[in-house]
């Protein structure tokens, strides 16, 4: 028999990327648990990798806190995904929305464009074929603003390796 007294807790966070038909990708982070329910999407211009357009829903939330934030989001439009992107967030908003669970997920929203790009380089290859370092390599180089987006691109990993980083 259950034990009423226990805590329990679940969570579940996803992103999900888009391609539209006007050329723009739209990345949506959702997060549901015990807790919270809120919903963070973007709208990127490609190849510049700007944010178009940008919006927060906040279904439910113990933080009364949060449920400002996604008036705050508008800010962020015209913000380049890419290097420094998560200091001009919080520069761009109040001191609360810079520490809120939304303003995260936007991030995990950009990082979902990010790796958009690695996922259709690698669909291109045959299964059976493991893929060369190179590939991501002339990818980041494509556009600089993949380096130190992700664990892949961090700095000392061999896919940037010989990269130099942006200024």
């Amino acid at each position: 028999m259950p034990n009423p007294s226990r805590f329990k807790f679940s969570r579940s966070r996803s992103t999900s990327v888009e391609a539209l038909d006007d050329g723009s990708l739209e990345s949506t982070c959702r997060l549901v648990d015990t807790f919270n329910e809120m919903r963070a999407a973007i709208r990127v211009k490609i190849p510049e990798m700007e944010i178009m357009a940008i919006q927060g829903e906040v279904r439910r939330c113990l933080d009364p806190e949060e449920k400002g934030v996604p008036a705050e989001l508008e800010k962020l439009e015209g913000v380049r995904v890419g290097p420094g992107m998560t200091k001009i967030f919080k520069g761009l908003v109040s001191e609360t929305a810079a520490d809120s669970q939304l303003l995260f997920m936007v991030e995990e929203a950009c990082h979902g464009v990010i790796l958009n790009f690695t996922r259709e380089m690698a669909s291109q290859l045959p299964d059976d074929q493991e893929i060369p370092a190179e590939i991501f390599q002339e990818m980041v180089k494509a556009n600089i603003r993949l380096y130190n987006r992700c664990a892949a691109y961090a700095p000392g990993s061999s896919l940037v390796e010989g990269i130099d980083p942006p200024k």
